[in-house]
């Protein structure tokens, strides 16, 4: 099992960084709004996400934060450090959260959208945050059974 999970660690988080660099070129929602409906990249949200709270969008900064725990965990688990597990959790929270919404925030004067649906973008950004996931898991599980493999001898 360790020489499996060390051999698809690699090709795992190249997959995660795909899905999510992916992301980013697709529809992530489609909103109704007052002009009717609305569709706007992945990558529009990756960038005003994080300035969401200047227009009163804690809520959507909060889901954006999904963003740079991913990160950390993404550059934990490179160095093989345990606490990637943690990150990605809280990362993997927010993200699947976010499903449950019925509107967005659409400008600084708190106007909002009705969420008709979830495009691909934000399914493939999940995606991205879930296989992750599975690999910090994986990385656990080799930790673990390194120690006792050790403790053994």
């Amino acid at each position: 099992m360790i020489i499996i999970s060390y051999i698809l660690k690699r090709p795992a988080l190249y997959l995660s960084v795909g899905l999510f660099v992916f992301s980013l070129t697709r529809p992530a929602l489609i909103i109704e709004t007052g002009n009717g409906l609305k569709s706007d990249e992945s990558f529009l949200y990756f960038i005003i996400g994080s300035i969401a709270t200047l227009g009163g969008g804690t809520s959507e900064f909060l889901v954006w934060l999904a963003n740079p725990l991913y990160f950390i965990a993404l550059f934990l688990l490179i160095k093989n450090k345990k606490g990637s597990i943690y990150f990605i959790i809280i990362a993997n929270f927010l993200a699947i959260s976010f499903l449950r919404w019925k509107e967005i925030l659409i400008s600084e004067s708190g106007s909002t959208g009705k969420i008709i649906s979830f495009s691909s973008g934000y399914y493939l950004w999940v995606a991205s945050i879930v296989v992750l996931f599975f690999v910090s898991i994986c990385q656990l599980k080799k930790d673990s059974t390194s120690l006792k493999e050790v403790s053994n001898h």
